[in-house]
């Protein structure tokens, strides 16, 4: 096992995270954000799933957050729907300049 896989396992807390959402309501862009601090103005479209680790300290423990990109597309809900299974929490998303998004929240 290399440092980095041994680094990879010096955590006291791991949650899993899904963003779930409509299509362009900026999912990617804050997941990047948030991981990795960086911004692109271009369009991108996730196709089925993407991940990104995060850790954070909080009260003197290291926590690792997995945080999973889900594509919005109806077409992806099928593979996206099976990320669900071990997760412990959503965030739900939603574009305050589409009522659209806002409305399809009850349906994720």
């Amino acid at each position: 096992m290399g440092s980095r896989d041994a680094a990879d396992q010096n955590f006291d807390y791991m949650f899993k995270l899904l963003i779930i959402g409509n299509s362009s309501v900026g999912k990617t862009s804050f997941l990047f954000r948030y991981a990795d601090d960086s911004f692109t103005s271009a369009f991108v479209s996730t196709v089925g799933i993407d991940f990104k680790v995060k850790t954070v300290f909080r009260q003197d423990k290291r926590v690792k957050l997995q945080i999973w990109d889900t594509a919005g597309q109806e077409r992806y809900r099928t593979i996206t729907t099976a990320y669900y299974r071990g997760a412990m929490g959503f965030i739900l998303m939603y574009d305050v300049t589409n009522e659209e998004s806002f409305n399809a929240v009850q349906d994720w």
